[in-house]
């Protein structure tokens, strides 16, 4: 047994009461904690994995509340990581005791200590490390260490089985720093979300806060033709970044979004695959040299993630140090994506919504019910189910795709959705509002019929809407109940006189 009676914890204790009013945000302070955990993962990884082939990294951020009132009682920092192993332990309290290997997410001896005392004054840590035999407890009570200006602490050691690994953080007493309001745990969970982006689009952890888990939703990139040939072929813009400069290094993408943006728009930079600047709102880079002047086309629609070598960052790691070297990286980048056969430079300044874009912008949002709160399918009720019992819309007999929609043909400006009880079955009506230079006006794409899902693709960019106008909202309605009416009538007799009774019979509970 690798019992610890005690930890240094000496540094003043006055200073810890200052800890509370660093410079720093709650989503960076628990950054700190997931950041311990994915090391201790990420040093163990092997062993973790040898020892249960299922096992699958997480952290859970629990916010305990009075069941009664709703007020914050305990912040609570779970991960099923190898723990501190007793090697580690012995330093891992003392405050700005680098660790003796720095290159890890770790680095600077301080987060642990910092984020829980910026919190709340009263605080634990239980672990138990992967292959020893205990379980240790410290206990941080901020009014006992500063009164009787204490400097080491106790630990309470507990046997425990060595195939056992975990450490859990609770916090008390709280700072004016910790979250009080569901508002600010919305923006936690969107921040860390954003921090860990790369470990959780490649399954690297499970990060659950306040029992939900949390997902990256990559921004839309622009898909289009280059804006000085409106006729030439749809291009996505986006550009894969591979770029040394010196010893300074940065690779990842830099992209054009889809719509201007105040808040997805300017740069995500990232060191040792988390987020160091932009996972915060209004907190992104700018370089002038790629996003051009403030409130410009440019500004609003460049974006990238680049993670950097070779840069030091703030010891809270939620800034770039040498920003002369990586202002004078973005300015090289020009080159990357500043050429002949791919402007994206360019692309980003010169591009316009055309006007079927911007109509499409318009009928999306007159016809779509997605977003709407207390969505009501339309009912919809054939009475031409077999035995009396209703059939499905897309048997196998009935379903041939009617035509195979080739995606470097027809580019989207955007989706509405509806929703329809079919004989008691719910379906989405999915209308895409399409630029094509098919000869079609409306087509229907069958690639999601398992899933319940009616695709009625429009081409904005038909000959009829150049001779009698833009679309408007009546006229869809009219596509969409068509749509409808026709496959529904593919459950009957599939007769043209069929499929106008339908019509007949939904147009007058089309949304609009």
């Amino acid at each position: 047994m690798n019992t610890i009676e005690s930890v240094n914890i000496s540094i003043g204790s006055n200073l810890y009461g200052r800890f509370e009013n660093f410079a720093n945000t709650a989503s960076n302070v628990l950054a700190e904690f997931v950041d311990n955990a994915l090391q201790s993962y990420r040093d163990n990884k092997e062993k973790l994995h040898a020892e249960n082939p299922d096992y699958h990294f997480s952290v859970h951020i629990e916010f305990i509340r009075e069941e009664f009132t709703g007020n914050l009682l305990e912040i609570r920092v779970i991960d099923n990581a190898a723990g501190i192993s007793s090697e580690k332990y012995i330093y891992a309290f003392e405050p700005a005791r680098k660790p003796s290997d720095d290159k890890g997410l770790n680095e600077f001896g301080m987060g642990l200590k910092t984020a829980a005392c910026w919190l709340g004054d009263y605080w634990t840590v239980t672990t138990k490390a992967l292959g020893e035999d205990e379980e240790r407890v410290f206990r941080f009570d901020l009014n006992q260490v500063t009164a009787n200006d204490l400097r080491s602490l106790p630990v309470q050691n507990i046997p425990c089985e060595k195939t056992k690994h975990y450490t859990i953080i609770s916090i008390k007493q709280f700072t004016k720093n910790a979250p009080t309001n569901n508002n600010g745990i919305i923006k936690i969970k969107k921040d860390l979300a954003s921090i860990y982006r790369l470990s959780l689009k490649r399954d690297e952890m499970r990060l659950v806060v306040d029992e939900e888990l949390l997902e990256y939703k990559e921004p839309e990139i622009l898909k289009a033709p280059y804006y000085k040939t409106p006729d030439g072929p749809v291009l996505e813009w986006r550009k894969d970044i591979v770029f040394e400069f010196d010893r300074y290094k940065a690779h990842g993408f830099i992209g054009i979004l889809k719509e201007m943006s105040s808040t997805n728009n300017g740069f995500v930079l990232l060191r040792r695959g988390r987020v160091v600047v932009g996972a915060e709102d209004g907190q992104r880079y700018f370089p002038k040299s790629l996003c051009g002047n403030v409130g410009s086309p440019r500004y609003k629609r460049m974006f990238g993630e680049l993670e950097l070598e070779g840069f030091n960052v703030s010891f809270n790691k939620n800034d770039i140090l040498d920003k002369e070297n990586l202002d004078a990286l973005m300015e090289a980048l020009q080159s990357k994506i500043h050429t002949k056969d791919f402007d994206l430079y360019a692309q980003a300044e010169g591009y316009r919504l055309d006007e079927h874009q911007k109509l499409a912008k318009r009928l999306i949002k007159s016809h779509d019910t997605s977003a709407k709160q207390n969505r009501v399918p339309i009912e919809i009720t054939t009475s031409k189910g077999q035995n009396g019992l209703p059939t499905s819309l897309f048997s196998e007999a009935e379903m041939v795709p009617e035509r195979k929609v080739e995606e470097e043909l027809s580019l989207s400006y955007g989706v509405t959705k509806d929703d329809y009880t079919i004989d008691g079955i719910n379906y989405t009506l999915e209308v895409s509002l399409d630029h094509s230079n098919n000869t079609d006006l409306v087509w229907l794409d069958m690639k999601k019929e398992n899933n319940h899902i009616i695709i009625c693709r429009i081409n904005l960019n038909h000959i009829l809407f150049k001779r009698l106008g833009q679309p408007n909202d009546t006229v869809i309605a009219i596509l969409k109940t068509i749509a409808i009416a026709k496959y529904t009538a593919k459950k009957g007799e599939n007769s043209a006189i069929e499929m106008m009774n339908y019509f007949n019979d939904y147009i007058r509970k089309t949304k609009v």
